[in-house]
């Protein structure tokens, strides 16, 4: 279900601007899990933890590890 809400930090995020080499699954389904869904999907995603924590994320980061 998608919320209609998208990550605050998907402008400078990889994974959303589709740069990340390492996303092992089509970029869409990743977005509608992790970026799209509100925050059901932010808190599941380890690159918007890190951005919370105010942590360095890596460009090779993906959501989920």
């Amino acid at each position: 279900m998608n919320l209609g809400k998208l990550c605050k930090y998907a402008s400078k995020c990889s994974v959303y601007q589709n740069n990340n080499s390492e996303l092992n699954k089509p970029v869409f389904l990743i977005r509608n899990v992790f970026c799209n869904r509100g925050s059901k999907g932010w808190y599941n995603c380890l690159r918007f933890l890190k951005y919370e924590e105010g942590k360095e994320v890596r460009e090779e980061m993906t959501p989920y590890g």
